[in-house]
């Protein structure tokens, strides 16, 4: 016996159901917000718990070795003992102040930015033991900040909104598709059953989809029961014609809101099409002119601090005292520290910009040349490439020249203490895929920092070792990513390390939705 159902009749349309959806989702979220508040609040103790304490243990383990040094008048190792304490989690900013008493110029040593918002500050006397007694010489300032305690517990509150929010919907759902399915729905189909009836039909008994595990006669049963019995005398109708001219009706309008969705979803994705075009060109836009105003607004103060520098050195260079005269050795070589980091970033910026046009290059007579121009930069070192021949890859040849030339930069730099410096390059397959490679035989790094190796401006050596502003790498990274491709490093410390790296094999597609990302 065939069982009537309206059609399209859904939880959308269950106007109950969405009043009692509401009421749990308003009463669960009002209970969430009260426990999540609660919770939050004791984290919040308990983090500035633990930063209190770590402050305390400051004057038990750093106190006494900097008395010592502050009365000695040590900077450099003052300055090592408060980089020590800097490197406490939460510590920002560290400052001594020596006591000026009885003193013209008194030491100040600081190391951060102190701030005034969301830290803690803790000030400990340093006092040395002398002969005389116990004499204060100096205060440690020690700042805290709570920058990451509030971004943890905005993190922890996204997080558990999120998911409690996720749980309360799924339950209320459950509920109101419990409810629906047990009462809403068949009284929907009762309601429609009947206001469709016609006498000059034969429509089936009313019977309602209760399920095979049923039984016994409930409230609804005893409806449906009533209605039948008043509906078995009335006369017959045409169900075949009915049930055709219902399935015609169906297929019609199935295909009317397909062609309609069909339409605005081509509406739809043509607008975001366009608006993401249009911002990418807004940001592209953007970028250009910063990269313009580091050119030229950031070059021009350091132009004049150099320029008086240099008058200084010239004009007044046998009247300055040997201290005098290192003061303004750091002054010029902070400012081309400064010019080169300059460089870096504009370098680094050029990196995403411009059309991308690929082309079949030759792998191996590209990087024997530029690594020939790098080797007359150092002639007396011994450094060999060897690099297999006859490798082609098809990549933009503007950006290739500037992905080889910083690996082979980098590469020469690091095999700097080897006396022999030995550079491989070629293809390789590595896990099932074809892979170029760069390798060398120099410093390596430890690959516990290796995610830190493609970052702008990180670097896992010291400055001291090898010079650098940390931005080849990431500009390299830049041109892999330009071409859909995926870079990653192999190293062990004093055993060299391996770049490998491939291109995406692009067409026209990939090219034009290439510039238009890199913007032009």
């Amino acid at each position: 016996m065939r069982r009537f159902s309206k059609p399209g009749a859904s939880l959308a349309d269950d106007r109950i159901g969405r009043r009692l959806l509401f009421a749990i989702v308003l009463f669960s979220s009002l209970v969430t917000l009260v426990a999540t508040a609660f919770q939050l609040f004791v984290d919040f103790q308990r983090d500035v718990g633990q930063i209190k304490t770590r402050l305390d243990d400051v004057q038990s383990s750093y106190l006494a070795s900097i008395s010592a040094s502050l009365w000695n008048l040590d900077p450099s190792q003052l300055k090592l003992q408060m980089e020590g304490i800097r490197q406490l989690p939460g510590v920002v900013a560290v400052a001594i102040y020596e006591d000026p008493a009885d003193i013209a110029e008194p030491l100040t040593i600081t190391l951060g930015q102190f701030t005034k918002h969301r830290v803690i500050n803790r000030d400990y006397a340093i006092n040395h033991t002398t002969e005389d007694g116990n004499r204060h010489i100096g205060t440690l300032r020690v700042q805290a900040s709570l920058n990451e305690v509030y971004s943890r517990l905005w993190e922890k509150l996204i997080i558990i909104l999120f998911t409690q929010g996720i749980k309360t919907f799924l339950v209320s759902l459950f509920i109101l598709f419990i409810v629906y399915r047990l009462i809403t729905a068949h009284l929907v189909r009762i309601a429609h059953y009947v206001n469709q009836f016609n006498v000059s039909e034969s429509p089936e008994p009313l019977q309602l989809e209760r399920g095979n595990r049923h039984s016994g006669n409930d409230e609804l049963d005893q409806v449906v029961s009533a209605f039948n019995r008043l509906s078995k005398n009335l006369t017959q109708a045409y169900d075949r014609m009915r049930q055709a001219n219902d399935a015609l009706a169906r297929d019609v309008l199935a295909r009317r809101k397909a062609e309609e969705e069909v339409r605005y979803l081509n509406t739809i994705l043509e607008d975001r099409v366009q608006q993401r075009t249009a911002e990418l060109q807004a940001a592209n836009d953007e970028l250009a002119s910063f990269c313009y105003s580091v050119s030229h607004d950031l070059r021009a103060p350091l132009r004049r601090i150099e320029g008086f520098r240099r008058m200084l050195a010239d004009d007044c260079s046998a009247l300055l005292p040997d201290q005098s005269q290192h003061y303004l050795g750091r002054i010029e070589a902070g400012t081309r520290e400064m010019s080169e980091m300059i460089d870096s970033f504009l370098h680094l910026s050029r990196a995403t910009l411009g059309e991308l046009h690929r082309e079949p290059i030759d792998f191996s007579e590209q990087t024997q040349q530029l690594f020939s121009v790098l080797r007359e930069r150092e002639p007396e070192r011994d450094i060999s490439l060897i690099i297999q021949p006859n490798l082609q890859v098809r990549a933009d040849k503007r950006f290739f020249t500037m992905l080889m030339t910083n690996l082979l930069e980098n590469a020469i730099k690091y095999t700097r203490r080897k006396a022999h410096a030995q550079i491989n390059a070629g293809q390789c397959l590595y896990q099932g895929q074809e892979v170029f490679y760069i390798r060398d035989n120099g410093a390596g790094f430890d690959m516990n920092y290796a995610e830190r190796l493609f970052a702008p401006f990180s670097r896992l050596h010291k400055a001291e070792e090898f010079e650098g502003t940390g931005i080849g790498l990431a500009t390299v990274q830049r041109i892999i990513s330009r071409h859909g491709g995926q870079i990653w490093a192999e190293s062990s410390p004093d055993e060299g390390a391996s770049f490998y790296f491939c291109f995406k094999e692009g067409d026209k597609d990939d090219e034009q939705r290439d510039n238009t990302v890199g913007g032009g």
